[in-house]
């Protein structure tokens, strides 16, 4: 299972009229929608159990993060070498 981490320090990122958090997961940088997809519950207050999942912090529903990143909506962030 990779590591993974909530940037709930950060302050929001709105794009589109919709407000994302940074997902770290493996590797990876995400931006993901704040939103829990059962009740609309911020998911960056929520955090990371030890399997691997999101939990809300409205319901305690636990969500796998390569679910949250496999939605259309949710944006991998690329590297780019400095110049």
């Amino acid at each position: 299972m990779s590591e993974s981490w909530i940037g709930a320090d950060l302050p929001p990122i709105w794009r589109n009229g919709e407000e994302y958090f940074l997902l770290g997961h493996g590797e990876g940088l995400y931006l993901v929608v704040n939103r829990c997809p059962h009740r609309g519950g911020p998911l960056k207050s929520g955090f990371v159990n030890a399997t691997g999942e999101i939990v809300c912090p409205m319901h305690r529903q636990a969500f796998a993060i390569e679910r949250l990143i496999a939605q259309g909506s949710t944006i991998r962030l690329a590297e780019r070498a400095a110049p």
